[in-house]
């Protein structure tokens, strides 16, 4: 049952919006799209015809005050999403912010108290966790199959995948950092929510940039892929590992690379008293446990919803905001605890020691 119609308005007119955003909130019933917004005003009104979009902007602050959203899309460059968010918080819009909310704590919390203090949901695009395979493995994490969970591991390495050369995916001045930022967070949120999310309190961490410096590992993802070039700019991290410990005494270890000289990867695995787990992308599910006093390995049946991660985001938002109860967003809490651990990996790197995490 829908209570009320919602006028979305998209700023930024990248890859993830084209097949992610727009089709997905076009999708619902009680959702319409209204306008989109992009510097490159080609593109946009390009993107706009194609998509049924009514109203296309350049300036995202006009887009706000004329067409007054009900709730606002940010997929900008990361420095971005800050200010963006906190000028649709204050024209009266729910906003979804693209990952990484922010890029720091201080920020992402500011933007949070924003919200509380106007009434407005403020969320981010963590969708990684309505994957199929996540759903099964939480189900069974619920139902107590582990126990208790006390480590996880969570990797996903590109082999190639570098979202272009000079894009401003590889420039710390409009990103603030590489591979962890990007895809770094997909993997944290997959582990966290699968632990229930507990507190961290201290990060060791790495980065390196070999690959990408070289101009080696362009992949084939960003709205903007383009080969290396003489002025091509490459500042940011092409590889992270990191260790997280929580109040709790358990821990993840977190593995991600835009580019590396070794295989790709995907998955994440559980470690606990009564079961572990290996998950992997769509319907890849490995139960490990001892039935009988038998090693045993479990392959899950894994229940299809034949809806994409992205579908879900969406759906779960617009319901979340007609107050169904049973609708999933990522929390301000459990957003704020992502750009927590990733500040913190990007500290401890460039100190070289573990850090404690502020407020921890």
């Amino acid at each position: 049952m829908f209570t009320q119609k919602y006028r979305v308005a998209i700023i930024g007119a990248g890859k993830i919006v084209q097949v992610g955003h727009i089709p997905n909130f076009q999708s619902i019933p009680n959702v319409s799209v209204e306008a989109l917004c992009d510097v490159n005003e080609e593109r946009v009104k390009a993107i706009a015809a194609e998509k049924n979009i009514p109203h296309t902007f350049t300036d995202y602050k006009k887009m706000l005050a004329e067409v007054k959203p009900d709730i606002t899309v940010i997929a900008t460059p990361n420095i971005f999403h800050k200010p963006m968010a906190i000028e649709a918080l204050n024209a009266g819009s729910h906003v979804l912010c693209e990952k990484p909310l922010a890029l720091t704590y201080a920020d992402a919390k500011e933007m949070m108290d924003l919200a509380a203090a106007k009434g407005l949901t403020l969320t981010v695009g963590s969708h990684y966790r309505w994957s199929d395979a996540i759903r099964a493995a939480k189900a069974q994490a619920d139902a107590g199959f582990f126990g208790e969970i006390y480590a996880v591991r969570t990797v996903w390495h590109r082999r190639s995948g570098i979202p272009g050369f000079g894009s401003w995916f590889t420039r710390k001045d409009l990103a603030g950092g590489g591979s962890l930022l990007d895809i770094g967070i997909h993997a944290l949120d997959r582990a966290l929510f699968l632990m229930g999310y507990p507190k961290p309190v201290t990060v060791s961490g790495v980065t390196f940039s070999k690959l990408g410096t070289q101009g080696l590992g362009l992949g084939g993802w960003g709205a903007d892929i383009q080969k290396p070039t003489a002025n091509a700019q490459f500042d940011v991290d092409d590889l992270a590992w990191a260790l997280v410990r929580f109040d709790n005494g358990a821990v993840i270890q977190l593995q991600v690379s835009w580019a590396v000289n070794n295989k790709d990867q995907f998955f994440t695995e559980i470690y606990g008293t009564q079961g572990g787990a290996w998950v992997g992308d769509q319907d890849k599910v490995e139960l490990y446990t001892s039935l009988n006093g038998q090693q045993s390995d479990i392959q899950v049946t894994v229940p299809r919803s034949g809806v994409g991660s992205y579908k879900h985001l969406a759906n779960n938002l617009v319901r979340y905001l007609d107050g169904d109860p049973t609708a999933e967003i990522v929390t301000a809490q459990q957003a704020l605890t992502s750009v927590k651990i990733i500040e913190g990996v990007f500290r401890s790197a460039l100190e070289g020691h573990e850090v404690a995490l502020e407020g921890a």
